[in-house]
């Protein structure tokens, strides 16, 4: 929608009549009782307004707030209802870019604020401002009277309670960490069989260093893990209520925006040529025959299970190694 705003102008604006206000969209018109722009610059409640959406959007998915465009609620749903365009426009542009640098702690570098102007008059119209989710959350309003953090429901900006804010400052020093699999190391054992390391890594996407990092798998589903045989001996392994905990040696670290190999299983392929039927242990290479469920934990990281399912063609390179 940002791109679109920004290249259709007025009419595009227009276009938003009876849009309704959701998730990342927000309208705000100038009220004569209480102004958002007193003589071309925010005044205090409009600082208040601009700082409370730009939180909420930074805090929650990003969103598009629209000055100049007139919100009523119908049948209890608030939509666009009529521009009313903002004169001293250019002046009023220069007062919202200035507030919004200043208006979030931290600041939030992002955001984006275009001015359009009217068809009908340029010296009046309307400002965009495109508050992207921001990876550095949760943002504070530092508006005057109001030290608070705020979140997006909906189509309404709430404050945040403690335990959201707690979370948020959580992903904030934490690591994320995600499951890559990958095959390698082929050897052949016989004219019909052949064993692979079926690989285990870990890719950090947080903005922290991983360390005290573990595993757990279960419901290995497949014959494939008939009998699964650990190669990576530095880990700790170990079997307990029919799951495998793995555990990583201390010195063990995965920096930001990196990827390590974690562990691998062996596994056997065989190839059978009366029938051309290729087995990935006792069982048929195909969708699913490599599946299970798995926790990854690290320090300050929040444990959340997951499943790896693999599919036709993630096993490919797996087939098509064995028929070199």
């Amino acid at each position: 929608m940002w791109n679109e705003l920004v290249s259709g102008g007025e009419t595009a604006i227009e276009g938003l009549l009876g849009r309704q206000e959701d998730l990342t969209l927000e309208f705000k018109a100038n009220e004569p009782r209480d102004p958002i722009f007193l003589d071309g610059s925010l005044s205090q409640a409009g600082k208040k307004i601009l700082a409370k959406e730009a939180s909420a959007f930074a805090n929650s998915a990003g969103g598009i707030i629209v000055f100049g465009v007139d919100c009523r609620a119908t049948d209890g749903i608030d939509q666009a209802e009529k521009l009313t365009p903002i004169p001293s426009i250019a002046k009023a542009e220069t007062s919202v870019r200035d507030a919004a640098a200043e208006l979030l702690q931290p600041r939030h570098a992002g955001v984006d604020v275009v001015r359009i102007t009217s068809l009908a008059d340029p010296t009046s119209g309307y400002i965009i401002v495109h508050v992207p989710r921001s990876e550095r959350r949760p943002h504070r309003s530092e508006a005057k009277g109001q030290k608070e953090y705020f979140k997006r429901i909906g189509s309404r900006s709430y404050p945040m309670e403690h335990y959201d804010i707690e979370d948020a400052f959580r992903r904030t020093t934490s690591p994320i960490l995600a499951l890559e699999t990958s095959f390698a190391s082929a050897q052949s054992i016989n004219e019909r069989e052949m064993r692979f390391n079926f690989q285990l890594g870990l890719r950090n996407e947080g903005e922290v260093s991983a360390k005290s990092i573990s595993m757990q798998i279960w419901d290995l589903v497949g014959d494939a893990f008939a009998e699964p045989n650990y190669t990576t001996s530095r880990n700790e392994v170990s079997v307990y209520a029919k799951r495998h905990h793995i555990g990583a040696p201390s010195d063990f670290v995965i920096h930001p925006h990196e990827t390590r190999l974690f562990h691998k299983f062996q596994l056997t392929l065989r190839r059978y040529p009366a029938s051309n039927e290729v087995q990935l242990g006792n069982g048929p290479l195909q969708s699913g025959c490599i599946r299970f469920r798995y926790a990854i934990g690290a320090e300050n990281m929040r444990v959340v299970e997951q499943l790896c399912e693999l599919t036709d063609i993630e096993l490919a390179p797996l087939f098509n190694a064995y028929w070199r």
